[in-house]
């Protein structure tokens, strides 16, 4: 029997996950998986060869489109009720007004659903991006937050501020739709595509390979992945003089290197085809810096406010990025580690005026002697460019010589002038005082100011972030999960959070990978709280509580944690206090972090 191959387009990473698990199992079945949106298909259909294909597999508006733009069948995967269900259950945890936009597939769902548990809830059907738009603008306008929706209407939501709720299909909705998929293409296979002309053409190429139609769209290319990114881009800008050239070899000096091309002209069922063979000779090495990353935003960026919508203290914070955005002022962020420094500082980058510019993030605790004396002397280093965004991480680790180098560099060539830049520093890091940097800036030029508060001084925006980080895991982990137990969500009101948003996170993907039931239990929550190196107070009461349903051993754990937190870590002071011995202690210690390893 002849094998079966798909092209699987997903419109996020956990219904991709789910297909590959039901693909597992079925034999003689070959499929090539792609994570793409609807604004993101025709970009990926034009780097692939869908001769190579015999049926494709999608979801929503993206399978409606591509039945439209290929001639091969097309597969939806269908929703079903309680996948609807499970998102309006989770977005209902936010605890603020609603509306649900999608294809039809998700508001036939959402409607008798409504209808059925009497939800008063605006319901929006659009067929096209367009149409999303107008329904996001008309939501906005209603002052409503939270959008249960699929994967084009959530991009939307994103860049207007709002928080989506991905409605993510189940494992039986793609199970019953691949199986439909085998059984129609295997009956169908005896109509498989015939090889022409030109692909008998492009494999016999001995050297790089690209085929044109007379429109400039690339047909077929046998470049490399690395040849591709370099080269297509090129032939895209310079199509027009290379079909109109009459000289069938030509020399051009690209990005350092020399491009050798040889062109072809075929015409294959009264249809022209161009056949551009490229040869990328005397390739030169970029110098790469650990310390420094390059990102870009591009004009189809969604910027994710979610954290900042919720009720509580971070609107202040939310509108202070949107301010900052306007304007080229060096902005001065400031925090405990983990708070989302990152974060904020390429959100304001990617609403700014350079959001079409590079972002360089340079992470001052990494970069070496060798580093900084390339950053502020060689021609190419990324200061020496003009209108970009320069993000310095980690400033309080600079070394006090390379500091002052770094603040006459910036002066003698008005970096700030040229560049937006960017500065953050950690409050908490112990083995470095973060005082002469802010010191040391603001002398220099004025810098607006941008604190993040600890998780700590906030709990009752946990329930909020968890429910918001669940609602996207969810969608990578191919999960169905709606949130906490009440007492697990309690329990981590009252965690510490030393690690802030970064902890949090991890503690929450940790517990959603071992969760099978839609809501993560409260067992689960405090051993793996329990694991954690901060003690567990709460920060509802005066004076320490602890967790009194523990067993009197992990009581006297909380009280030695406790005190040896106080003790700044002293174990002979600690023993001291406590009226036990450094023997008694460390058995103390050393009995949890073993039974913690082996949970």
């Amino acid at each position: 029997m002849e094998t079966i191959h798909f092209l699987v387009i997903s419109p996020y990473r956990g219904m991709n996950e789910l297909i590959h698990e039901v693909l597992l199992s079925e034999n003689q079945v070959q499929a090539d998986c792609y994570i793409a949106n609807l604004t993101e298909v025709d970009s990926l259909l034009d780097k692939l060869n869908l001769f190579n294909y015999d049926a494709i597999i999608s979801r929503g508006g993206t399978a409606t489109y591509l039945k439209e733009r290929t001639t091969l069948p097309v597969y939806d995967v269908g929703l079903w009720s309680l996948d609807a269900l499970r998102a309006i259950r989770l977005a209902q945890n936010f605890h603020q007004p609603m509306a649900i936009v999608g294809y039809e597939n998700i508001t036939s769902h959402a409607r008798i659903l409504c209808e059925l548990l009497d939800y008063d809830i605006p319901i929006y059907t659009i067929w096209s991006e367009d149409d999303a738009t107008a329904a996001m603008k008309q939501i906005r306008e209603m002052e409503i937050s939270v959008v249960v929706c699929d994967v084009i209407s959530h991009n939307l939501a994103l860049s207007m501020g709002m928080t989506p709720v991905l409605v993510t299909t189940g494992y039986e909705s793609i199970q019953n739709t691949i199986q439909q998929a085998i059984t129609l293409t295997r009956n169908a296979l005896q109509s498989r595509r015939e090889l022409t002309q030109l692909t008998m053409a492009f494999q016999n190429s001995p050297v790089g390979c690209t085929i044109f139609d007379r429109y400039g769209k690339n047909i077929l290319s046998s470049l490399s992945e690395y040849d591709q990114k370099t080269l297509l881009p090129f032939f895209q800008e310079h199509f027009e003089s290379l079909w109109e050239n009459k000289d069938s070899s030509l020399e051009y000096h690209l990005k350092g290197n020399i491009l050798q091309l040889t062109l072809q002209k075929t015409t294959v069922r009264n249809t022209t085809y161009l056949y551009v063979y490229s040869v990328l000779k005397e390739k030169k090495e970029i110098r790469k810096i650990d310390a420094v990353t390059e990102k870009t935003a591009g004009n189809n960026t969604m910027l994710d406010f979610s954290y900042f919508n919720s009720t509580h203290s971070l609107s202040s914070t939310r509108d202070l990025i949107e301010k900052y955005s306007h304007v080229s002022t060096p902005v001065l962020i400031s925090g405990e580690k983990g708070t989302g420094k990152d974060w904020a500082a390429y959100n304001i980058y990617s609403k700014s005026n350079y959001r079409n510019a590079y972002f360089y993030q340079i992470d001052c605790a990494y970069v070496t002697e060798r580093n900084w004396n390339y950053l502020l002397t060689h021609h190419d280093s990324p200061l020496a460019h003009n209108g970009h965004s320069i993000y310095f991480k980690q400033m309080e680790t600079i070394p006090p010589q390379n500091f002052s180098q770094l603040l006459s560099y910036i002066a003698d060539t008005r970096l700030a002038a040229r560049n937006r830049l960017y500065f953050s520093f950690s409050t908490n890091n112990e083995n470095h005082d973060y005082k002469p940097v802010i010191t040391g800036i603001t002398k220099l030029f004025s810098c607006l100011s941008l604190h993040l508060p600890p998780l700590r001084e906030r709990p009752d925006d946990i329930p909020y972030l968890t429910t918001l980080y669940i609602n996207r895991m969810n969608a990578e982990l191919g999960k169905q999960i709606i949130g906490f137990d009440s007492k697990a969500s309690l329990a981590l009101k009252q965690f510490p959070w030393e690690g802030n948003l970064h902890q949090l996170q991890r503690i929450i993907y940790e517990l959603m990978l071992i969760t099978t039931t839609p809501y993560i239990s409260y067992e689960n929550t405090m051993r793996l709280l329990h694991q954690e190196t901060a003690l567990w107070v709460s920060t509802e009461q005066s004076g320490y509580q602890f967790d009194l349903h523990q067993t009197l051993d992990h009581i006297t754990y909380d009280v030695v944690r406790m005190v040896l937190k106080e003790e700044h870590n002293n174990q002979s002071k600690t023993a001291q206090r406590l009226g036990i011995g450094r023997s008694t202690l460390w058995r103390i210690l050393k009995s949890h972090a073993e039974s913690a390893e082996s949970v």
